[in-house]
């Protein structure tokens, strides 16, 4: 083979290689867990249940979940919602918002037991603040009033005993 071709490949591979660690530099990097930033207070007053701040927690992971009593997937982890938040895992961590639901909040939590704190937020301030884009959506908050993990999914019990245990 004439050295010319050979120089090309070598060169085509060269760069080939460079893309290829280039796209996955960008992959890991894009990927990579930013700096948990501190959780937005909560508000002074509770709907239902005795309000809580963020500072009572400390030393405690929590889970936010933010909730409407119009969305069909928030009335399908509401039980499993229940159910942990009375197991010794869940027993003081779960806190719910209302989120931007115009009153209809009260049937919700009576149907569904709900006896930790719930916080309103009528006009989605805390939501924005919270990072909420649909619902539900449950914000895991470290032992030091972090934000830890947002999922935008449906949760069980399992899953929210998990990602309490992965914040503690």
């Amino acid at each position: 083979m004439p050295a010319r071709l050979l120089s090309h490949r070598h060169a085509l591979r060269v760069a080939l290689g460079a893309l290829a660690l280039a796209l996955l530099a960008y992959g890991v990097l894009h990927k990579a867990p930013s700096a948990r930033r501190r959780a937005p207070a909560l508000p002074t007053h509770a709907l239902a249940g005795t309000a809580v701040t963020l500072a009572q927690l400390h030393g405690h992971p929590a889970a936010v979940v933010f909730f409407a009593s119009w969305c069909g997937d928030c009335h399908v982890e509401a039980a499993a919602v229940a159910r942990f938040a009375r197991s010794p895992a869940g027993r003081g961590r779960v806190i719910a918002v209302d989120y931007s639901d115009g009153g209809s909040w009260r049937k919700f939590v009576r149907e569904y037991r709900w006896s930790f704190p719930v916080f309103g937020d009528p006009n989605g301030t805390l939501g924005t603040a919270f990072g909420i884009e649909a619902l539900p959506t449950t914000v895991i908050i470290d032992a030091e009033g972090r934000i830890a993990q947002t999922s935008a999914r449906v949760q069980t019990v399992a899953s929210l005993a998990s990602e309490l245990a992965a914040a503690a």
